[in-house]
């Protein structure tokens, strides 16, 4: 269930009409029951996909801190209240990706490891790192997070292709990461961000992550110990090739001059997920 308290939400012209950054607390109905090959049934996707929530908790701790060094800055009524419910739905997406990356070590995961490792990729990101790029940083990873939200609301095959708890899961976050999604870039821009740096900052967010997040996915299918047939390879490229298209269609805008967050109209997946909280349990059910 996602509970929200209207009190706490964000509104401001700089958002789509009908959009709201508004902080809502996820809880699992029954998490014991998620299967440990959530997507599709598939390792090696589940793999990729625990990896990334594993990641999520101590990168959305950066974001915030990011966005917290030049939250001074901010003059703006509305424009610090976008970032306040930014910085508080960040928070809730940890605290319930921790609660589900927890239940992972029942399957054999290795989590406070994986934690650990994560933790220290993003720790060492931001020691390197001057304040401004990891502002940028910061902008590129929410962009990719955009992507993955957009393409979850866009394309029926995610959603058929996850368990029905993941899949309420997930589509909250998404929700979430879509209407916060040019936060952190507004503030970027506004603090003298300009295309070079933010180019500049996307490059070293690849760099920088590609092998901690390829090391993560790798050590799990190693230690997982179910021998993966050519059947599920199979499935797995199918599923990527679909996907590959459109996403990378929309990451490459992000080095297109001018472009901006909301140049991907989501209003509609927003007002759509907004129905069902308007249900009478306000649980956004698949």
């Amino acid at each position: 269930m996602a509970m929200q308290d209207p009190s706490r939400a964000a509104r401001s012209s700089r958002l789509p009409a009908g959009v709201v950054i508004q902080p809502r607390k996820f809880e699992f109905d029954d998490l014991a029951s998620v299967p440990q090959y959530w997507f599709a049934g598939n390792p090696i996707i589940t793999h990729l996909e625990n990896a990334f929530s594993l990641m999520i908790p101590p990168g959305e701790r950066f974001f915030i801190r990011s966005v917290r060094n030049y939250q001074d800055r901010v003059t703006d009524p509305e424009q610090r209240a976008l970032i306040r419910a930014f910085v508080q739905q960040e928070g809730m997406h940890s605290h319930a990706h921790e609660e589900f990356n927890d239940s992972l070590q029942q399957f054999g995961i290795d989590v406070e490891r994986e934690k650990v490792y994560a933790r220290e990729a993003m720790d060492w990101m931001e020691k390197v790192l001057p304040k401004k790029m990891r502002l940028g940083v910061t902008v590129f990873l929410e962009h990719l997070t955009a992507v993955g939200a957009h393409s979850l609301f866009q394309e029926p095959l995610i959603r058929e292709s996850m368990v029905p708890e993941m899949r309420r899961f997930w589509t909250w976050h998404a929700a979430e990461e879509l209407e916060h999604k040019a936060v952190a870039f507004d503030l970027f821009r506004q603090v003298g961000g300009g295309y070079v740096l933010r180019v500049f900052s996307a490059v070293a967010a690849l760099v920088l992550l590609a092998i901690p997040f390829d090391k993560m996915v790798r050590r799990m299918r190693r230690e997982d110990g179910k021998p993966v047939t050519r059947e599920m390879r199979a499935q797995a490229r199918k599923i990527q090739r679909q996907l590959a298209g459109p996403q990378l269609r929309m990451i490459a805008r992000y080095f297109v001059p001018g472009f901006h967050p909301w140049d991907f109209k989501d209003e509609t997946h927003l007002s759509d997920w907004y129905r069902t909280l308007d249900s009478a349990d306000a649980s956004p059910r698949p």
